[in-house]
């Protein structure tokens, strides 16, 4: 017979039991074993070394954050890979994490530990870096990386280009090297060339790799080229094993120092409307055919402008006083940039119409572009000297003049190449056609309300209403009136345009080889449609200028027709 105190003992056993088997029940799982380990204990400096964590847990994740190591390594390569075997059939598992480090100083360096998620924790552990080997006296590092800039004292100027050599010398064993470009804030970098070559220095030779890069300031103040650090690896030769050359080698990392210039800015003295910083600069010019000009007959006169340390976005064209006995009009500027692997070339030409309005002497005038010399620090002032033509009579009596109320036709502001100038090319062409036709063609041809007129007058009528059309549609486009401007262009179009019988303005537009006034009348066509509102006229009769300067003969006058009577599909 069992006694109460055993059964109280029993009762107190069972109990125990059975709370140690509850608690085994809600314990957490042990975390997964997460070993960490250098590949070498001591290495030197420029060597690398990697450090490895493994676990034999596939679900146990190895990423933690390594930024404690970034104070004294570099971590250059971060790897992961899963292993598995088989073992009396049993599937083992293992995942390695390894990072490549490389030592920023020499001495004992400390790899601390790390925690990774589940609770695991590698211990901390050292590394002994041996300081470089000491270079003999007088030898070289066997990298080197030298800047130097030119000017080397300045001046420095905003939007004018300064030349910088990056120079880099290597001994013959290094590989993997990499080099950053320059990377100045607030300048524009373009690489010119690269040049490969050999050179001896102190006895010991070098590969050379010399880059010249162009650097154009885009503000004055201080410009700061920060260093440009090279890296790479020597591949050394152990001194016991002289056949067998080193796998691993060392890895070196070299920095230039930093460039600190005073960009200035434009001179307060300067004179000219336009900044233009150059090493050299010259005006040239060139004609289609000055030997024989005659009154009416365009030649056409290409102004070059050449800079040296200038890009050609940048050149402007010399401005032109107004002509008395010709009118200008100017084409769209051409232009290219090239480089002589230090400098660049800036290369822009623009071309002018010229049509002579009287016979005689023509003088073209002497045409100025103030510059600023970077290499003298001072204003120059580029000169194309003036130019005396030639110029013949009309193949047929020159038409009467306009009457004294009608606009100039040329007037040259000195706003700028686009706008400089507005004259008309009213159609000289035209003027010799309605002579050679005769009364009885011109009344076929132009026929209009107030035909009833006397013959004589005809011709004079005719040649006022071109005028007037042609006045009032550079008016238009002078105002940026779109509205008017659609329909000064209708107007001249039903009398005076090339266009076809049922043709309309914008099919004729569409046919056109000079893309420019195409796309000058789409743009007003759909500006007049939306009320005009920020239209230009400007790229419209720049346009339009340039065509009826190399018109021709004017064709048979079409009918009367809506100026959207065929309206393509706007693109």
């Amino acid at each position: 017979m069992v006694s109460g105190r055993q059964k109280c003992r029993w009762r107190r056993c069972a109990a125990g039991l059975f709370l140690a088997l509850l608690l085994g029940v809600v314990q957490p799982a042990s975390a997964a074993e997460v070993r960490a380990q250098l590949d070498r204990q001591s290495i030197k400096a420029g060597e690398t070394v990697n450090l490895i964590f493994n676990t034999p847990d596939p679900q146990q994740s190895l990423d933690a954050d390594f930024s404690a190591l970034e104070t004294d390594f570099y971590i250059l390569d971060q790897r992961s890979e899963t292993q598995m075997s088989i073992r009396n059939g049993r599937q083992n598992t293992s995942v390695t994490k390894r990072l490549t480090l490389e030592p920023k100083r020499s001495g004992l360096l400390r790899v601390p530990s790390f925690s990774f998620r589940g609770g695991a924790v590698t211990p901390a552990m050292s590394l002994q870096v041996a300081a470089a080997p000491a270079l003999a006296e007088g030898e070289l590092p066997p990298v080197i990386v030298e800047l130097e800039l030119t000017p080397q004292e300045g001046p420095y100027y905003v939007h004018a280009q300064f030349a910088l050599v990056v120079r880099v010398l290597y001994q013959q064993n290094l590989t993997e090297a990499k080099i950053e470009p320059p990377a100045p804030s607030q300048a524009t970098i373009k690489l010119l060339s690269e040049v490969p070559y050999v050179a001896n220095r102190n006895g010991q030779d070098f590969r050379v790799l010399e880059r010249h890069y162009a650097i154009f300031p885009e503000r004055s103040g201080e410009l700061v080229i920060p260093p440009m650090e090279l890296t790479g690896r020597l591949m050394e030769r152990p001194t016991d094993r002289l056949w067998q050359p080193s796998v691993r080698g060392r890895r070196v990392r070299v920095a230039s120092e930093p460039l600190t210039l005073t960009v200035a800015p434009r001179p307060a003295s300067y004179g000219g409307d336009e900044w233009l910083p150059a090493r050299a600069l010259e005006l040239s010019e060139s004609f289609s055919d000055a030997t024989s000009i005659r009154v009416g007959e365009p030649v056409t006169r290409t102004v070059i402008v050449d800079a040296v340390g200038l890009e050609e976005n940048m050149l402007e064209a010399p401005v032109w006083p107004a002509l008395e006995q010709a009118r200008i009009y100017p084409d769209q500027p051409q232009g290219i940039s090239r480089d002589d692997g230090q400098w660049v070339l800036g290369h822009r030409e623009y071309r002018y119409a010229v049509v002579p309005d009287v016979p005689g002497v023509l003088e073209l005038p002497e045409l100025r572009l103030v510059w600023w010399d970077t290499q003298k620090d001072q204003e120059q002032v580029a000169v194309l000297p003036a130019r005396r033509l030639e110029v013949l009579p009309a193949a047929v009596s020159a038409a009467p003049e306009a009457p004294a109320s009608a606009e100039p036709l040329a007037s040259l502001p000195a706003s700028g190449a686009a706008d400089r100038v507005w004259g008309p090319a009213w159609p000289w062409q035209l003027l010799s056609a309605i002579l050679a036709l005769g009364w009885a063609v011109s009344a076929l041809l132009w026929r209009r309300p107030g035909a009833g007129a006397s013959p004589d007058a005809a011709p004079k009528q005719e040649e006022v209403s071109a005028a007037k059309r042609l006045s009032e549609l550079r008016q238009r486009c002078r105002a940026n009136d779109a509205r008017g401007a659609q329909q000064a262009l209708l107007r001249w179009f039903r009398h005076d345009g090339p266009g076809r019988p049922g043709d309309s303005v914008l099919n004729w537009a569409n046919g056109l080889a000079q893309e420019d006034l195409t796309r000058a009348i789409r743009d007003l066509d759909r500006a007049a449609s939306r009320g005009g509102e920020g239209w230009q006229g400007a790229d419209l009769w720049a346009a339009f200028s340039a065509w009826e300067s190399t018109r021709g003969q004017r064709p048979t006058a079409a009918a009367p027709l809506d100026l959207y009577a065929q309206r393509p599909a706007e693109r």
